[in-house]
């Protein structure tokens, strides 16, 4: 309910209050946009690229190199994957950042685990994470906690450059 009698609000034509005289949206002023969820094509075009992970892994095994010799290359893929997620987000002033890139962990997680599950179904060695629940468990939520990371950022970039904007 808007309890400033200063500010008109005229509903749409097509607007039609119920018998009690509800509103739709109480609380609301006519100036706050709606809330929106994130933008799915983001989310899931941002959550693919987590499946650099097991695409580095095979690459990586079919050429030989060891098994210590790729930690850095993962540590600078996750890197380059969560400023791409940070960088995207806040560039494309996504209405819910922090939401944006909580949802994007958790499908990249999900991408993810479905990969590795299908490679792991052709490969020699056995079912992997088909034996083990609580590993899929595991890579869906390291990959929401570093959303959640990532849309703190990106929200606060955001709040940042909004700031600056509306200052003279």
């Amino acid at each position: 309910m808007n309890s400033t009698p200063d500010r008109q609000w005229s509903a749409p034509e097509s607007f039609e209050p119920s018998r009690s005289g509800h509103t739709p949206h109480p609380g609301r002023t006519p100036t706050q946009p709606a809330p929106s969820m994130p933008d799915i094509r983001l989310v899931a075009g941002l959550g693919s690229l987590t499946l650099l992970y097991p695409i580095l892994n095979i690459a990586t095994d079919l050429l030989g190199v060891q098994a210590l010799a790729r930690l850095p290359l993962n540590s600078w893929l996750w890197l380059a994957i969560a400023l791409t997620w940070i960088l995207v987000v806040s560039l494309t002033r996504a209405a819910q950042p922090l939401l944006t890139l909580v949802f994007t962990g958790v499908a990249g997680g999900l991408f993810t685990a479905v990969l590795v599950i299908g490679i792991q179904l052709f490969t020699p060695g056995g079912p992997g994470l088909l034996t083990a629940p609580i590993a899929i468990v595991s890579i869906v939520a390291m990959n929401a906690v570093g959303g959640t990371v990532c849309g703190l950022i990106a929200w606060g970039l955001q709040s940042a450059t909004a700031k600056r904007r509306s200052t003279p």
